[in-house]
């Protein structure tokens, strides 16, 4: 328990006492942590109805990239296929299995969409409805009277109605997201399935065959005496295909990591997604989404006609699909003019380190989808099934738990954290360890309640190191780490070093502290210097222990803003923009893009962000922060103060606590209505608000997207780990 009295000389040795309780205190949350942090990862999903619920949460429970139009049109890949309530859509990547997969629904007396239904020999190009029709008397098999394959005749389609007329068992388009957008609605959503190839072997399977296919509209005759090496180095090259269509991008558009990221959950949430290098499997997933009956006698003939059934003493498929490989044999798969033997390249090549080199985004992408095809095998066949046994129970508890762990838009793979981080902080699951083992570190970003939130813990009579020790006009001894007390009006106190800047940081290691013997007490070290501090104040025997306030990237760019137009006592004080409206200073970027990920993964503003540092930086929040929220500020410093044992029942601390939790540090709280005159003691001011859409908001979106995709993972850690502090 801590005291109820302001007095320091009672404060401080009671202060030392609390160390076993909050050990216990701590060291019970963090038990609690480790049983409920399963559970508490479904629990704000739908309840468990069986198999395919659990499965299909688990592999969605993660923080989404998702376009507007796919979260609102597309079925997810949780939902249970609906063939009468949904229309599926087949995106053809080139060279990739598409033709077979066409025909093979051709085959089995399916309705497609594709380039055929609008060809004007058939007479029904100009009509204007949809009709359906053999194109081939005595073919059995039906098209529509439109082209999905294009732009104009997606917009065609959609004018008509397509999707909303119920006539089409299976749409195929090379316009993903255009096709996506404008052919369905909330009423008539769509199932999405692509065929993904490796982009080496797809690129190569294209050069080769547009080098002879004289009958392709995109026949390439002064490719015909080319080597690979030559068409690889044209300025031309078509480059990251797959993230392009995904996103909706025009070859000659800049495509960049934030495309990957936004193609990536695309994918993952709405593609089932199949493999040409796993044909069989692929087209058995296609079957149970469209509804296919197998065991039909025209089913199974197209199967076994298309290489398809497997049988033991059959060649696997991919040698029977045509589009692709260098030994490709012809079967009734295979269309003669669509299939042309190359040679095949490998990793080491000269030629296909060549092309990887122009496609690295779909490199990338389809590691990824290597990752998804695995995953995806036990949603697609729980579709209709509910689990018999304990043991199959067990099997799918283990299984969805590796999928919750796949981060979206990731790299396949675990984030590795750097040696010095993983072993200079503890992890948010580790047992609390008494102050000469480990100091908690509270992590200040700019403009999100931390000056609040250390004013609220000085008034509680806490000893931080912040900048203040480090100010020339307090008296000490500089020659040792000693305490100072600053205030005559304030119980606070600091420790005689400034551990804001680098500087600072080396200083104060230079002069001992948190090595020093014996070591003046010391409640936590707040810094904005998150690496730095992290590598070089603390070590394996003594760690820190992370806790931060976040607050959305976007208000805290235009807070910072606003702020340091007027605050003249700030050495970051920018005379320039006092007459700068926000709409001109946010059409580019000021010096401070991606501040978060930044200053986690140790990266200044001359360096380009990558996925691998953001996936970094939330694999380091979420293994080692203690997270809160400026907008939820009351709920963060509860948390905060179980974190650091704090006694809310005392009538200090609760004075304490209402005094500054009144204001959050929020600039629209009532204690901050005036506009910035003078330093005040929140460190925080009324402005004005960003309009969400305006163009100022839309130009900090994208100078800032690592960030905003940072924050909200940071809000998915943050309601995870509410049943820790709840209970």
């Amino acid at each position: 328990m801590l005291p109820t009295t302001r007095s320091q000389s009672r404060r401080e040795e009671p202060r030392r006492q609390v160390t076993g309780e909050r050990g216990r205190v701590f060291a019970a949350v963090i038990l609690g942590f480790c049983v409920l942090s399963f559970i508490d990862t479904f629990h704000t999903l739908e309840p468990y109805s069986g198999r395919r619920s659990l499965l299909s949460s688990a592999y969605l429970a993660t923080t989404s990239t998702l376009l507007p139009w796919a979260h609102h049109y597309l079925a997810d890949v949780s939902d249970a296929p609906d063939p009468d309530g949904e229309t599926a859509l087949f995106w053809h990547i080139p060279k990739s299995g598409g033709t077979t997969a066409k025909r093979l629904y051709q085959c089995m007396g399916k309705t497609l969409a594709h380039r055929v239904g609008a060809d004007p020999r058939f007479g029904h190009d100009q009509e204007n409805e949809i009709v359906v029709f053999e194109p081939h008397e005595g073919k059995d098999w039906k098209v529509v009277n439109v082209d999905t394959t294009i732009k104009p005749g997606i917009l065609r389609a959609k004018e008509l109605g397509l999707v909303q007329s119920h006539t089409t068992d299976l749409i195929f388009t090379m316009e993903p997201a255009f096709a996506g957008e404008q052919l369905y609605d909330e009423d008539n959503k769509g199932r999405f399935l692509a065929l993904f190839r490796h982009p080496v072997d797809r690129a190569a399977s294209m050069f080769f065959y547009l080098q002879k296919a004289t009958w392709e509209k995109t026949y390439r005759p002064e490719w015909a005496d080319m080597t690979v090496m030559e068409w690889a180095n044209l300025k031309n090259f078509e480059s990251d295909y797959m993230v392009r269509k995904l996103v909706g991008k025009k070859f000659g558009d800049s495509v960049d990591e934030m495309d990957l990221i936004i193609a990536k959950e695309l994918v993952r949430q709405r593609f089932i997604v199949g493999l040409m290098d796993e044909m069989v499997e692929s087209i058995r997933r296609f079957n149970i989404v469209l509804g296919v009956d197998e065991s039909s006698d025209r089913s199974q003939q197209c199967m076994e006609d298309f290489g398809l059934l497997a049988p033991e003493d059959v060649t696997p498929a991919i040698s029977a699909v045509g589009e692709g490989s260098g030994e490709e044999s012809k079967t009734h798969a295979t269309d003669k003019k669509n299939s042309n033997k190359h040679p095949k390249f490998v990793q080491g090549d000269p030629e296909f380190d060549a092309i990887a080199a122009r496609n690295p985004l779909d490199m990338v992408l389809f590691s990824y989808i290597l990752q998804l095809f695995e995953d995806q095998k036990l949603i697609i066949d729980s579709y209709f099934v509910e689990a018999e046994d304990e043991e199959d129970e067990a099997t799918i508890d283990e299984v969805a738990n590796e999928l919750a762990l796949l981060p979206p838009g990731a790299d396949v793979g675990t984030s590795r954290l750097p040696s010095e981080i993983q072993d200079n902080l503890a992890n948010v699951n580790d047992p609390a360890q008494d102050k000469g083992s480990e100091t908690p570190f509270f992590w200040h970003i700019p403009k999100s309640g931390g000056t609040t939130l250390q004013r609220m813990y000085f008034c509680m009579g806490f000893t931080l190191a912040n900048e203040v020790g480090g100010n020339s006009k307090f008296d000490s001894d500089r020659s040792k780490i000693d305490v100072i007390s600053p205030w005559s009006d304030n119980p606070g106190k600091v420790i005689n070093v400034d551990v804001t800047s680098q500087e600072g940081i080396t200083e104060a290691k230079n002069r001992g502290f948190l090595t020093q013997t014996p070591h003046p007490h010391l409640d936590l070290v707040s810094s904005q210097e998150f690496k730095f501090a992290a590598t070089t104040l603390f070590s394996p025997e003594h760690n820190g222990r992370m806790f931060a306030l976040f607050r959305h990237p976007i208000d805290r760019a235009v807070s910072k803003f606003y702020y340091l137009q007027k605050a003249t006592w700030e050495s970051t004080y920018k005379e320039r923009w006092k007459t700068m409206t926000l709409e001109k200073w946010a059409e580019k970027d000021r010096g401070e893009n991606n501040w978060m990920v930044r200053m986690l993964v140790g990266k200044d503003n001359r360096a380009v962000l990558t996925t691998e540092d953001l996936e970094l930086a939330k694999e380091i929040v979420r293994t080692k922060f203690v997270v809160g929220l400026m907008d939820s500020f009351d709920e963060s410093v509860h948390r905060f103060n179980v974190f650091l044992g704090v006694d809310e029942s005392d009538a200090v601390n609760q004075e304490c606590i209402g005094q500054f939790t009144s204001s959050g540090g929020d600039s629209h709280a009532s204690a901050n209505r005036k506009v910035i005159e003078t330093k005040n003691q929140w460190n925080s001011y009324a402005h004005p608000d960003v309009e969400y859409g305006s163009p100022a908001w839309v130009s900090l979106s994208k100078i800032n997207f690592f960030d905003i995709l940072l924050y909200r993972y940071v809000l998915e850690v943050f309601e995870e780990q509410r049943s820790l502090f709840n209970a």
